[in-house]
């Protein structure tokens, strides 16, 4: 049953495939490039301009060409660096949802912060 699912999915959709060019350099089968920028990866179009990034990894970079959207990992939330990659992966999701028309994530989000500002400030009085 899945695995007709998948096929029911999957069915009329090509699979980008990525190859490297050079360090940090990318060439996807649809003309699109992954190139290293700074401390994440970003997503341009053959023509040069931007399509999507930064994402943190090049492993999101991949999921974002083949599927479309930014996979959320398990980092080690102990070190500074696992709290930053995670926060900018969610970041990175959030972005993608918006950007493939699903703005409900976002909204969420801001949603939860505004309640947690009143919910913080009137604890405080």
């Amino acid at each position: 049953m899945i695995y007709f699912v998948y096929q029911l999915i999957g069915w009329g959709c090509s699979v980008a495939t990525v190859s490297k060019i050079k360090a940090g350099q990318y060439a996807v089968s649809d003309g699109r490039f992954i190139i290293k920028q700074g401390s994440g990866w970003c997503i341009v179009r053959s023509n040069g301009s931007h399509d999507f990034g930064p994402v943190p990894t090049l492993a999101a970079a991949k999921s974002y060409v083949s599927t479309g959207s930014v996979p959320l990992r398990d980092h080690n939330t102990a070190s500074k660096h696992g709290r930053r990659q995670s926060k900018k992966e969610f970041n990175a999701h959030l972005a993608a949802e918006a950007k493939n028309g699903n703005p409900l994530p976002a909204i969420l989000w801001v949603l939860v912060l505004i309640g947690l500002t009143f919910l913080f400030t009137a604890l405080g009085k």
